[in-house]
């Protein structure tokens, strides 16, 4: 036990001297370059930046419903991410745990073990990703794009179900795709690294004159995964209790957008396969054949009038497939075999249709419709052998909603944006959905943002109709859940170049949706049992420009459900990165995550990991870099979700990871 308290108090004072050295040392080194006068257009420039994600149409952060923080593409590319989770995590208040099966992503406190993440929307280009069978969208390989294709990552945080419906409950995590224009001619990418990693991506963008705009991206990632041990699961096949290379991970994924003047396509192909060697939901641990497949499909056809006079019409529409293929071998090593497979797959139509409107003096409105079809959804669990089917459902369902948004300069300093949205979500049943924000400005260094917000989240299809008589029982009368949130925001921008911000908020959770295992039985349940509370502050410290830029944040937040310390909820989190010129064409970059100890039924530790990374970049597209990640080789934990034989789950460990691009 003092080992471990010793190791604790290690992890935060790393974090904290991480912290404090890029919050107080790198504005010096920013200035040791010389003097950087900034006028007032430069300092409103550093707090206006432009999104989409808040409202669901263009709009500059301080007009913003809501406290939104950015990460843009040229810092996530010389830090060399590969999955949209790494760009999270660069951002106030998020932390990511994994369980070797899934990521999941937690935000400000909350990231219920085992519900991954169906509370904070997923977008791409402002179009709802979250799948329609669990109603989520993961944050590693198991998302439909990597990290190489996103030109701006937006964390809209708080409720946004006034214009986006359910699941918007935590926030919204839009991300902004490149387009041709953004990264024009081929570009190549090759990487390999430790634990037999071998990657490779591909894109090219074309931009013409006459409003022709074009991006085509490819990957394609495999690795063998690392030696889990766990010696309380030792077994025939692994008497030593560990399991040798069945953590492996193979994906591929394509992408492909497409502009002609007022018209746009796209076009997402993305398949993940991941080895398990947790003996997850008692499968046989140590043996192979145990993975889960994920499969996404999305198409979308959008077309934009512009602006004419007052008015911008859009509208679009999508087809969407999610499926899920889990493999799961019990008695391995025996004539008699057994192979249990679930198959869950929905596919959806989404369709959109907007109307922008700024024909009165300080007025900016905005109304839509969208709606969600779900059709031949099918839950299916059987045995290969004997043929045995415990369960086969189909499902479809749709929901609608209309939204109208106001947003109003009140006065000089002040500006006002009320928002509602009715829902109907196809059993009859009605949602609505407000949000409030007023937003002051006392001069032009200075941004002030208090807002209000309701959200609800309507239960997905596996949590109400999944049913295989072993793990799982169905529950068709699980209802709605419900959020109501409170944020006061404030951003500055110093002389120097540095924007500081800081949000206290108060988030508080009714009729949450739990899985509930009954005393003295063995098959769970989801339920409408539970209460939350989340009350917490934000503090972030940023150098966005210049030759050196860099990033500190730090969040405290308490977290209660029931009545007691919410599961996997770290009080803390400490992080920061910097991107270091070292010499003409070289980076250095460093990255440091702190994550406080997180309650469970056995607790996770307090840890602190640290990535770096050396670039040599000779010219834009062209580079060549060193990589490693958790560099101290620390042990990690996170907490184990349901249907986990052990206690907790090992994080990474020290990997080395040489890539290198050339632009054609």
């Amino acid at each position: 036990m003092h080992d471990r308290r010793k190791v604790r108090r290690r992890a935060v004072g790393v974090a904290c001297q991480f912290a404090v050295w890029v919050t107080l040392a790198a504005p010096r080194l920013a200035w040791a370059e010389g003097p950087q006068p900034h006028d007032d257009a430069d300092l409103a420039r550093l707090l206006d930046v432009e999104v989409e994600g808040a409202s669901r149409y263009a709009q500059s952060t301080l007009d913003a419903p809501a406290v939104v923080r950015v990460f843009q593409h040229a810092d996530a590319s010389l830090l060399g991410h590969e999955t949209v989770g790494d760009l999270l995590q660069r951002l106030p208040g998020v932390y990511l745990s994994t369980n070797r099966s899934y990521t999941s992503f937690g935000l400000r406190g909350f990231n219920r073990a085992g519900d991954y993440n169906s509370r904070t929307l997923m977008t791409i280009d402002g179009l709802r990703v979250n799948d329609a069978v669990f109603d989520q969208a993961l944050p590693g390989y198991e998302f439909p794009i990597p990290a190489d294709w996103v030109k701006r990552t937006e964390l809209i945080y708080g409720p946004a179900a006034s214009v986006y419906g359910s699941n918007a409950l935590l926030g919204v995590a839009n991300f902004a795709m490149l387009d041709g224009a953004d990264a024009p001619g081929a570009t190549v990418r090759a990487g390999a690294g430790s634990f037999g990693r071998v990657r490779a991506a591909a894109s090219y963008g074309l931009a013409d004159p006459s409003g022709l705009d074009l991006f085509v991206g490819v990957v394609g990632y495999r690795d063998r995964g690392e030696e889990l041990s766990f010696p309380e699961l030792a077994s025939a096949q692994a008497p030593d209790g560990v399991a040798r290379g069945l953590d492996g991970t193979r994906y591929q994924s394509l992408f492909a957008k497409l502009r002609a003047g007022p018209w746009r396509a796209s076009f997402i192909s993305h398949e993940r396969d991941k080895d398990i060697a947790t003996g997850e939901f008692d499968t046989s641990f140590g043996a192979p054949g145990t993975h889960y497949v994920d499969a996404y499909r999305f198409s979308e056809f959008g077309w934009d009038g512009g602006w004419t006079g007052s008015l911008r019409p859009s509208a679009r529409v999508a087809l969407g497939s999610y499926r899920y293929l889990g493999h799961y071998r019990y008695d391995a090593g025996t004539p008699d075999d057994l192979t249990n497979i679930d198959d869950l797959s929905g596919r959806w139509l989404d369709g959109e249709a907007k109307l922008q409107w700024h024909g009165r003096t300080n007025h900016v409105v905005v109304a839509g419709l969208d709606w969600r079809r779900v059709y031949s959804a099918r839950l299916l669990n059987r045995d290969l052998e004997p043929a045995t089917t415990y369960l086969d459902r189909r499902v479809d369902n749709w929901r609608a909603g209309l939204y109208l948004q106001d947003q109003w300069r009140a006065a000089e300093r002040w500006s006002v944006t009320t928002g509602l949205r009715l829902d109907h979500l196809g059993d009859g049943a009605a949602e609505f959905s407000p949000r409030l924000a007023i937003n002051y400005r006392p001069d032009v260094n200075d941004a002030w943002k208090f807002s209000l917000g309701r959200a609800f989240r309507a239960p997905n299809i596996a949590e109400l109709y999944y049913d295989d008589g072993s793990s799982q029982a169905a529950n068709p009368s699980l209802g709605l859940e419900h959020i109501a949130t409170a944020e006061l925001g404030w951003e500055h921008a110093l002389p120097s170049g540095v924007r500081v911000s800081a949000s206290v908020y108060r988030y508080q959770l009714g009729r949450m949706i739990d899985f509930v295992v009954p005393v003295d039985e063995d098959i769970g349940q989801y339920r409408n049992v539970g209460r939350a509370s989340t009350d917490g502050l934000d503090l972030d410290i940023e150098q966005a420009g210049g030759a050196w830029r860099w990033r500190a944040s730090m969040t405290l937040t308490r977290s209660i459900v029931n009545g007691e310390a919410a599961s996997n909820s770290p009080r803390w989190l400490l992080k920061g990165h910097l991107l270091a010129p070292l010499a003409p064409s070289w980076w250095l970059g460093l990255e440091a995550n702190a994550v406080g100890r997180r309650t469970a039924q056995v607790d996770a530790a307090a840890y602190a990991l640290l990535n770096t990374v050396l670039r040599y970049q000779p010219r834009p597209g062209d580079s060549v870099a060193l990589r490693v990640t958790n560099l101290g080789d620390a042990r990690a934990f996170d907490v184990a979700t349901p249907g986990l034989p052990v206690d907790r789950v090992p994080q990474p460990r020290r990997a080395l990871t040489l890539d290198c691009s050339v632009a054609f």
